[in-house]
């Protein structure tokens, strides 16, 4: 996501954006439902403690959801068949349930008193409907990703291009000439079919990742590797898998929760 400024940009991430409306769904909650009071109300104190604990249950849900989806993305190739959509929906509302009632108890504990049961239903029917909303949007948005969806990161796809700045002049690159991408001191690196090390104007490999067709595939946090420059797949401890590229001297390591996944597409058909 960006906002943009009068001669300026600022870039917040997902994870950004999840955590503020967080706070915000907490601060709202707060006084809506224990405080009962808005803050232009006569006598009107914030209300810390009430807010923080609704802000650690929603932080505590979301990070699960988000651990969760990843968790179970990366076992296994999941696909978005009515199997899978329930068993990720399924996971994350019973994990929810489950943290909600250790916080509750824990809560009670500190504070020595007993929740109304009404009142434990409903804050538990609001965190189960938090993380129903969030699971959704991870699912719609995997389902984009990996689907034929036309949306513009798929039509920049189509073209099998990459335009990247360099020395203040665009440049255009084809899919098939890149060897892989490579995240190194802040910066994203692409190497090419050559072994040449060009530096682009991009920030993340995030973004590059949503420009790219799955002629690629993001082995790790710090590089995505290009089918067509794979020279081999060797095993490693722990289910892990080395990648060798033949422009690079290193291989590169996926873990295990990854690599039945970079197995499949390793053997999927090479057409983009």
């Amino acid at each position: 996501m960006t906002i943009a400024l009068p001669n300026q940009k600022i870039k917040l991430s997902d994870n950004t954006v999840r955590r503020s409306l967080m706070v915000l769904l907490a601060f709202v909650m707060t006084h809506l439902i224990t405080y009962q009071k808005l803050p232009f109300s006569p006598d009107y104190q914030f209300p810390f403690i009430p807010f923080t604990i609704f802000l650690i249950y929603g932080l505590f849900i979301c990070e699960t959801n988000t651990w969760n989806y990843r968790r179970l993305s990366g076992k296994s190739k999941l696909g978005f068949d009515m199997k899978s959509v329930w068993l990720i929906i399924r996971t994350n509302l019973v994990f929810c349930s489950v943290i909600f009632a250790m916080l509750t108890i824990l809560q009670m504990i500190i504070f020595q008193y007993v929740m109304n049961p009404f009142r434990f239903v409903g804050l538990l029917g609001v965190c189960l409907m938090i993380s129903l909303i969030e699971t959704g949007v991870f699912i719609f948005r995997g389902y984009a990703k990996s689907n034929g969806t036309l949306t513009l990161n798929k039509l920049a796809a189509k073209s099998q291009t990459l335009s990247i700045v360099r020395k203040n002049e665009l440049r255009t690159i084809q899919e098939e000439d890149i060897s892989c991408f490579v995240h190194q001191n802040g910066c994203v690196f692409l190497i090419d079919k050559e072994g040449s090390k060009l530096v682009t104007q991009y920030e993340s490999l995030n973004e590059v990742e949503e420009k790219l067709s799955n002629r690629f595939f993001r082995a790790n946090r710090q590089t995505i590797i290009s089918r067509g420059a794979i020279s081999s797949l060797q095993k490693d401890v722990n289910n892990k898998l080395k990648v060798h590229l033949e422009q690079l001297s290193t291989c590169i390591t996926v873990s295990r929760y990854k690599s039945r996944e970079l197995k499949t597409w390793f053997q999927s058909d090479h057409s983009a």
